[in-house]
């Protein structure tokens, strides 16, 4: 065995370690600006495009709610909708603090009686009812708010 042999060993294995180290990292960021494009590229549908498009598929029309300046307010959105012959304002709030903002707004201009019946607040949705609703309207409302909720 050569006594200069010994010296290189340890620095070559060391070379490949920093190598190797050098290729995982720059995978790593490949992966991670993959993601981060991906993400940024992708048009998912907003909240309020996916409780649309829950009443579309059960066959149940949606208009704006131009004439409810509480709900416009709503940083998701809001439409005006009727199931089962009940009229529902439905408004997307984006915190569940928003929501209750929204609740505090009717409140603020409604009866107590409009208050304790026909206004709902599911996490991030503000219901307003034009009555009070069954219990098969409010789990239909509350199936097409689903995603709006989280």
């Amino acid at each position: 065995m050569n006594v200069h042999e010994l010296p290189d060993r340890p620095r070559a294995e060391r070379r490949w370690i920093g190598i190797g180290v050098v290729v995982a990292a720059g995978i790593l960021l490949v992966q991670i600006v993959g993601g981060l494009a991906r993400e940024a590229l992708t048009d998912a549908p907003s909240r309020l495009e996916l409780v649309q498009t829950c009443l579309v598929e059960r066959d149940t029309p949606f208009e704006d709610v131009s004439a409810d300046p509480i709900a416009q307010s709503a940083s998701r959105g809001a439409i005006r909708t009727t199931v089962g012959g009940n009229a529902v304002t439905i408004a997307l709030a984006g915190s569940e603090s928003e929501a209750q903002r929204l609740v505090d707004a009717y409140a603020a201009v409604s009866s107590a009686e409009i208050v304790g019946t026909l206004l709902d607040r599911r996490r991030k949705v503000v219901f307003l009812w034009s009555r009070v609703p069954t219990t098969a309207e409010r789990d239909f409302a509350y199936l097409c708010t689903l995603d709006a909720q989280s």
